[in-house]
């Protein structure tokens, strides 16, 4: 078996590209068992983070199969299906928002959790009525994306921690950069969707006013989780467990 290097500036994309290439000429049949990810990214001349996603991405679209313990293989029916690239580019953002999600669930949960033992008055006052501000947005799909932002900017500032309101205020940012792909491809913005939104960011706000840091914590993975579960539902599988 043998891979051309690519230029680490186009990877993971031509990565992705490169091993379509090989399924489609029958240089990779399949069954094969690719080799090792270390080994891909030798041979691709690639650092092994842009390995990890173009495998992601592979499963995602249906051309490989990662199983785990065993390897990623060659999906048995990759050959014949021709996957048009407007697939590759939905594959492409499923796998970015996964990550970004994953960031997320790990400084948002955190920062619920702080917030509970450090938010004043002001800042509780403030997300409940942020949390009312988006129940009365319920059919006004632009409002509600803006009062989201706000609502997760306003728990990281209530932490009173400088550094986790800018890392939050990040990657909140680019999360909403995916918008039209979370309508177009995972239905964010449906009413079950958004009620379901609603309901657990004004939990969050009553276990923050509660002082109950573990609860809030767990509510804010519950509020992160219903754009993961949308994800995994209809793109990643255990793609994002690799």
């Amino acid at each position: 078996m043998k891979f051309d290097a690519i230029r680490i500036h186009s990877a993971p994309e031509a990565l992705v590209e490169e091993i379509i290439n090989q399924i489609r000429t029958g240089k990779l049949k399949p069954g094969t068992v690719l080799p090792s990810q270390r080994e891909l990214a030798k041979m691709f001349k690639v650092g092994l983070g842009s390995v990890r996603e173009a495998i992601k991405i592979l499963d995602v679209m249906g051309y490989l199969d990662v199983i785990r313990g065993k390897g990623t293989f060659v999906a048995d029916d990759a050959v014949n299906s021709e996957k048009p690239v407007s697939q590759l580019d939905k594959a492409l953002e499923a796998v970015s928002l996964a990550e970004l999600m994953k960031a997320r669930e790990v400084v948002e949960c955190a920062c619920a959790r702080l917030a509970a033992n450090a938010a004043d008055q002001e800042s509780i006052e403030r997300l409940k009525g942020l949390t009312m501000a988006m129940e009365a947005s319920f059919h006004d799909k632009k409002a509600f994306y803006e009062l989201d932002f706000d609502f997760h900017v306003a728990v990281a500032e209530a932490t009173n921690n400088r550094a986790l309101f800018e890392i939050v205020k990040l990657l909140v940012d680019r999360a909403h950069n995916h918008i039209g792909f979370m309508d177009d491809s995972l239905s964010m913005s449906m009413p079950l969707n958004v009620e379901r939104a609603v309901g657990t960011a004004r939990s969050i706000v009553n276990f923050i006013a509660a002082g109950d840091g573990e609860s809030a914590g767990e509510e804010m993975h519950r509020h992160l989780n219903i754009v993961n579960w949308e994800l995994e539902k209809e793109f990643l599988g255990d793609a994002d467990k690799m």
